[in-house]
């Protein structure tokens, strides 16, 4: 090769090679078949100390609050669970000002910035074998951005729920895929389709 040439390829392709990048390394989320709805859980699941006295006598109070603190409705559903697993699904109990505007397995429609509220009693309302060990919230439809905390009290001592840390989460529902229009029916090969005559 002469010089001059070699002054002129070189360089080329010298660049050349600095432009080579994998695919897969520059495809964006949206072509790879990703979705931010993908990305985020779908349900948040907390402990609840509950492996404490409990009795008629020293009753066992637990409280939970979910706050949405997105700017549009959330659509939510709290999940709790007895110590086998089994789902609680009893409505809770107000009363001195402590509120329950959330039924346990049922959806619930949260306005932005709302906070939904969950209480119950176990050794008065209901019985210390119903205590509750799990809790799960889960985003029913479209994206959600809440914060949740909440406590257990036996005889007036308090330990507290902590739900991520005390921060903000982000929950989304799986996307769903698209429903396909049924294929019209082709008639068999070799089959007439002519309509007789009347």
């Amino acid at each position: 090769m002469t010089n001059p040439i070699k002054k002129m390829i070189l360089p080329t392709i010298a660049l050349s090679l600095m432009f080579i990048v994998p695919a897969g390394a520059v495809e964006s989320p949206a072509a790879a078949g990703l979705s931010r709805e993908q990305t985020a859980p779908q349900a948040m699941a907390f402990q609840i100390p509950a492996n404490s006295y409990c009795s008629a006598e020293e009753s066992h109070d637990f409280s939970l609050q979910v706050a949405n603190a997105g700017e549009a409705e959330a659509d939510i559903t709290l999940y709790l669970y007895n110590q086998d697993g089994t789902e609680f699904t009893s409505e809770g109990s107000s009363y001195r000002d402590i509120g329950s505007t959330i039924v346990p397995s049922k959806p619930a429609a949260l306005k932005a910035h709302a906070t939904g509220l969950y209480h119950i009693n176990f050794g008065n309302h209901k019985t210390c074998a119903e205590r509750v060990y799990l809790g799960k919230v889960v985003v029913n439809s479209g994206e959600a951005s809440l914060l949740a905390q909440g406590w257990v009290s036996i005889n007036g001592q308090k330990e507290a729920i902590t739900v991520n840390e005390n921060k903000r989460f982000e929950l989304a529902a799986p996307s769903k895929p698209p429903v396909e229009e049924p294929a019209a029916a082709s008639a068999p090969a070799g089959a007439s389709t002519a309509v007789p005559a009347p």
